[in-house]
């Protein structure tokens, strides 16, 4: 049997694409529960042993669910008609260290300037707060900030693999559309947050809109920087701020900063992402990263495994 060259694939019958998708997502969603399964069950002997050396609970959930997305992505592409990892936008030119800074410091300015905003008009002030996990003020901010990276790197990685990896990729392999691709996996990136404390109809449009932002990062700079940007958004807000994040509380040692005024415009319990001005934040960065992508750009040359140039 011979393979159907990638390329040519690209171009094949809406139908045929359509059912490539299905098979995709289907494979995706299969690898995941099984891969998921078994870090569960594989790791939880080990996470429980650092929890009780640290002295207090180490999620395992985000790890468990970033090897699911992993296990996930590498069926749909390896399983479900074979593609090259650049469909979900991971080549070794995507991790080069320009790029992964260019989505951090993106995210971090977006945070910043956000909350700058806030703090400008009186929507968001700060306090001191007593250290709430049991360390020594000296050491305290240090350690709480490190515990949150090490619990928000791997959940922003999960998330930017299914969504604007996988989801992202397969929607345009199958639309040949980036718009489309990029509409449907914000709207799905926001309605899966709907579980969240406090999630209402303003909040899942800005998470979208935040969606819509890390997608058009991920087509001009790679998945990497899409996932340095989310998580430089996710930890400036939780160790730094010290706010929630998407509606979850961390500890927040030292000091922590408070909405003040209607939710609207301060972002409430959600946090300031929930924030008329951080809407007014994000769409001004969609309109900054609007430039046209080529297909062979978001698409790239075949490669066969994250760690193979393109």
């Amino acid at each position: 049997m011979v393979a159907t060259p990638w390329r040519s694939r690209l171009s094949a019958s809406a139908s045929t694409r359509v059912g490539r998708l299905l098979w995709r997502l289907g494979a995706f969603a299969t690898g995941w529960i099984l891969v998921q399964g078994i870090a569960e069950s594989t790791l939880q002997p080990a996470f429980a042993a650092l929890s009780r050396a640290l002295g207090e609970p180490v999620p395992l959930y985000p790890v468990a669910m970033l090897a699911g997305a992993v296990g996930g992505i590498a069926a749909a592409l390896q399983l479900a008609f074979v593609a090259p990892w650049s469909l979900v936008g991971l080549t070794t030119r995507d991790w080069a260290p320009a790029r992964l800074a260019t989505g951090a410091l993106l995210g971090t300015a977006a945070v910043l300037l956000t909350a700058g905003m806030l703090w400008a008009v009186g929507a968001l002030r700060f306090e001191g707060a007593a250290t709430s996990d049991g360390l020594t003020p000296a050491g305290s901010w240090g350690m709480a900030a490190l515990r949150l990276f090490l619990v928000l790197a791997p959940a922003a990685l999960w998330e930017e693999l299914a969504f604007r990896g996988l989801l992202q990729g397969a929607l345009d392999e199958a639309t040949n559309q980036r718009v489309v691709a990029r509409a449907l996996s914000s709207i799905a990136f926001g309605l899966v947050h709907l579980d969240n404390p406090g999630a209402g109809v303003r909040t899942t449009g800005i998470v979208m809109l935040a969606g819509w932002c890390l997608a058009l990062v991920r087509e001009q700079r790679g998945l990497p920087a899409a996932f340095s940007a989310h998580l430089a958004w996710n930890w400036i807000m939780a160790a730094v701020l010290h706010v929630p994040v998407s509606g979850l509380p961390f500890s927040t040692p030292g000091y922590r900063a408070l909405p003040s005024g209607p939710a609207w415009l301060s972002g409430g319990a959600w946090g300031p992402e929930g924030s008329l001005i951080a809407a007014l934040v994000l769409a001004g960065a969609a309109w900054y990263w609007r430039r046209p992508v080529t297909r062979a750009e978001r698409i790239g040359a075949p490669s066969t495994s994250p760690l193979t140039s393109s």
